[in-house]
């Protein structure tokens, strides 16, 4: 149970952590109160695990490292660390913790049996009979096969309901070479797939990238009729060449992307994410324009997926996104997800079943395909 700093209203679904309900977010005054306190919440957030808190932008001279890998672009001096916390001159310079590279990478690797609880399992090669036999060797579900889930630490974004905080605790142990990765995972012939997670990969593009590239080329050399798809669940905040290059490496190999929708209005996103939505909404439709059916639309190259968090994430809010998604095409899959509590927001309760279904009626009306997915959390709200 919350109360709103601003308007006084107590209610379970406004975060204590927060303390400012959606209505004060949309509609009070931002520029004086609202955003000065949201970014003070934040601030205080990220102090616990000792990030900025804001990107950092060093001037020059003092400039020791530019990054331009997602929409933050940190500028660090000799004592700062990035936004993702994975940029940290003081630690480099002590030899404590090497920048990521594109050879190098913050990683936990791991197997799921297919069909795994991914967002996209729905329409995917790994659950269903789409892509097969271009993209999979089997004629349904891939029972009995595996996907690497491919955890990478650090994110651009700093949510209060983050539900794998543990991205921003890392260390030396955590950093793994490509070609390390790439001979476990290729010599694993029952794993038919790897999905980036995180965290989330923005912050770690070249790095994935690469890593995919070069699991799909020693695949080719050693066996030509393995399939092996690679896919990416991100927040959308990346370099937009870089983005460009991801959903090539996808549609390539049978994969997909989904997209984190957070939010469509940017004063929520940055009230739960501390960030600006921007950057997601222009590559979201970017991407989705120019690569969006090209493989046809039995084999989705992109999503978008939402969490319904109480209080906030509402059926406007969800109206708004699925709206953006149908005027680019309403055949693009779109998933919303039942929240459960968790990291700054373990007070806010379980999406309400009646929020649930609203939401997914609204889509519905929208777009082709929708999907509802942690179903199992409403027989506990």
């Amino acid at each position: 149970m919350g109360t709103c700093k601003f308007c006084g209203k107590t209610e379970q679904d406004i975060s204590e952590v927060l303390q400012v309900c959606r209505n004060c977010i949309l509609a009070g005054d931002w520029d004086n109160k609202i955003k000065p306190h949201i970014l003070n919440v934040h601030k205080q957030v990220r102090q616990l695990v000792e990030l900025p808190e804001k990107p950092p932008k060093a001037e020059r001279p003092n400039i020791k490292l530019k990054c331009n890998l997602c929409l933050n672009e940190c500028s660090l001096s000799e004592n700062d660390i990035s936004y993702c916390g994975l940029r940290n001159i003081p630690l480099r310079n002590s030899g404590q913790l090497p920048y990521p590279s594109k050879s190098k990478g913050y990683i936990h690797g791991y197997i799921d049996s297919n069909p795994t609880n991914c967002c996209n399992s729905w329409f995917c090669p790994a659950g269903t009979s789409s892509g097969y036999p271009e993209y999979s060797n089997y004629e349904g579900p891939e029972f009995g096969t595996y996907s690497y889930a491919a955890f990478l630490y650090g994110c651009s974004y700093n949510c209060l309901s983050c539900q794998n905080s543990s991205h921003k605790l890392f260390s030396k142990r955590h950093l793994f070479d490509v070609e390390t990765l790439v001979n476990q995972i290729v010599k694993n012939k029952k794993i038919t797939c790897l999905c980036y997670f995180g965290g989330t990969p923005e912050v770690q593009l070249p790095f994935s990238i690469n890593l995919a590239e070069r699991i799909l080329e020693k695949i080719k050399d050693e066996n030509k009729s393995r399939k092996f798809r690679i896919c990416y669940e991100m927040n959308g905040t990346g370099n937009k060449d870089l983005m460009e290059k991801c959903i090539q490496v996808v549609i390539k190999s049978g994969g997909n992307i989904k997209f984190d929708l957070k939010s469509f209005n940017e004063k929520l996103n940055l009230a739960m994410c501390g960030v600006s939505n921007s950057r997601t909404l222009e590559n979201f439709k970017s991407l989705a324009e120019n690569y969006f059916d090209t493989r046809g639309k039995d084999m989705p190259e992109l999503s978008g997926c939402t969490l319904m968090v109480p209080g906030y994430v509402n059926h406007e809010e969800v109206e708004l996104i699925a709206r953006f998604i149908s005027e680019i095409d309403p055949e693009i899959p779109y998933s919303l997800l039942v929240f459960h509590g968790d990291y700054q927001m373990r007070d806010l309760p379980i999406t309400p079943r009646k929020q649930a279904l609203k939401c997914l009626n609204i889509a519905q009306k929208y777009l082709k395909r929708v999907n509802l997915g942690n179903k199992f959390l409403l027989g506990f709200s």
